[in-house]
């Protein structure tokens, strides 16, 4: 099981989302990814760099993380039009 850690900046941004987008990626977040960050039910893909770590996909929305032991770090949730930038 592995501890899941919002930094400032994804936790304002969390805040930010709408209502029903918050939900679904709170559930996601203490559910499946927090069981298995790399489970292959949820759509994580490890990303190139110069980006570091994994984006996982929540509708047209990606969260943005880093694993490292068992401690996942999330620092950006944004929509997919922004999330990369």
């Amino acid at each position: 099981m592995a501890r899941i850690f919002l930094e400032p900046k994804a936790e304002r941004e969390f805040k930010k989302l709408p209502r029903d987008v918050r939900l679904l990626v709170y559930g996601i977040l203490i559910g499946i990814f927090s069981k298995d960050p790399l489970s292959p039910v949820l759509d994580v893909r490890k990303m190139r760099p110069p980006l570091p770590g994994y984006r996982l996909r929540v509708g047209e929305y990606r969260i943005l993380s880093t694993l490292e032991n068992d401690t996942a770090k999330v620092y950006r949730i944004r929509h997919r039009k922004d999330a990369y930038r």
